[in-house]
């Protein structure tokens, strides 16, 4: 995908299903763009998955799709979304204020260290 420059802008668990052979499959392009270096019109996507610069209509580029790639690590991890409100602006507010990191004490039986520092490193690099 980023070989053709394709950014998803949308990547989130719903987007994923599994084919007859038990391959993930990433679907629905629908808001997915061409990269480009004048881009900060186009936001798109789902709040709670939605990178800073995106959210804050800034000039983006693949890194959009790895900030929801850690959002969607950490929700795998935890169980739960790192970014939660009761409307757009509220989860807009989470994104932008709160830095989301993985404790080494929440971490999950059988979870990696490594897997945490991952999680914190794709949520943290955008903040």
């Amino acid at each position: 995908m980023y070989e053709k420059k394709i950014i998803h802008r949308d990547l989130k668990p719903e987007n994923y299903v599994m084919d007859s052979d038990g391959y993930l499959r990433l679907t629905d392009f629908g808001v997915s763009r061409i990269a480009r270096d004048e881009n900060h019109q186009d936001t798109s996507g789902t709040p709670g998955y939605m990178s800073p610069e995106v959210i804050c209509h800034k000039n983006h580029s693949y890194t959009a799709d790895y900030f929801a790639v850690g959002v969607m690590c950490y929700e795998f991890m935890l169980g739960k979304r790192p970014y939660n409100g009761r409307n757009r602006k509220e989860i807009r507010e989470a994104i932008l204020t709160k830095q989301v990191e993985v404790k080494m004490d929440e971490l999950p039986y059988k979870w990696s260290t490594k897997a945490a520092d991952f999680i914190n490193q794709v949520t943290l690099f955008f903040i």
